[in-house]
């Protein structure tokens, strides 16, 4: 039996009264921001141990196990091992020189593919858990409120910054819903006598193809009721320079000026 939520932790807040969870929102978007673009930038082994370092340090002031973060990246790891070979294959060098070590007809195996196509499935579990650290550590209502707080300037030529963010923010949270909907298609499927862990690669996916339709309109019906609820409760902007007031206001203290430098 597959328990998805177990191992998919992607989303879910983690309140442990951290240091890194008492920041403000905006200041740890801002930092992931950074973070992110200085990840993608890099391109040698040397400047990824510099980069672990710094995922060191953000772990340590989470306060989260490492054992917990762990769980998600079982979900993304046969992924990236299967793109990692690809990536092997059909690597193509940018300049002339390459050491072959196999080659036949349009695939070929080099040491600088090999070197290259491990510095992208670093980069990418990187960045990966990034993304993860700064949603197990801030909730989805400070994620909303401090993309709308960087975003409100755009509001002022007209832009709906709110709207943007709203949809944004719903399409991230319908992920561990997604998810709670499979598995608990899976469980039913297999009261039935469905196997999902027998057969070959085709048979496997022919029975997790049969789980898109019901997970789709169950899907449906979940945004349908969201938006009638947001409609009964007047949802929405209108006028150009209209901001929705907060009940939290945020304020930068000098733990967010020491964290964003």
């Amino acid at each position: 039996m597959i328990e998805i939520s177990r191992t998919f932790n992607l989303g879910q807040f983690v309140n442990n009264d951290s240091y890194l969870t008492r920041l403000n929102p905006r200041t740890k978007l801002i930092g992931a921001i950074l973070l992110i673009a200085l990840f993608s930038y890099v391109h040698t082994f040397t400047a990824f141990f510099l980069c672990l370092l710094i995922c060191i340090s953000l772990q340590a002031l989470s306060k989260i196990s490492v054992r917990y973060l762990a769980r998600s990246f079982r979900t993304i790891v046969p992924f990236l091992i299967f793109f990692y070979f690809l990536q092997v294959l059909f690597y193509v060098s940018p300049t002339a020189h390459t050491t072959l070590l196999w080659h036949w007809s349009f695939l070929s195996l080099s040491i600088e593919g090999l070197l290259q196509s491990l510095l992208t499935i670093i980069r990418a579990l990187l960045l990966y858990y990034l993304v993860l650290l700064l949603t197990v550590s801030t909730s989805m209502v400070g994620l909303t409120d401090a993309l709308e707080s960087l975003l409100s300037p755009l509001q002022k030529i007209g832009l709906p910054v709110n709207e943007f963010v709203m949809v944004l923010v719903i399409a991230f949270k319908f992920v561990p819903i997604f998810i709670g909907e499979a598995e608990r298609l899976i469980k039913a499927q297999a009261a039935r006598g469905v196997r999902f862990d027998q057969g070959n690669l085709v048979q496997r996916a022919t029975r997790y193809g049969a789980l898109l339709i019901p997970l789709f309109l169950s899907g449906f019906k979940r945004s349908e009721t969201l938006a009638t609820a947001m409609e009964a409760r007047c949802y929405g902007g209108g006028r150009r320079g209209w901001r929705r007031s907060k009940r939290r206001e945020f304020h930068y203290q000098r733990s967010d000026y020491l964290a964003v430098l």
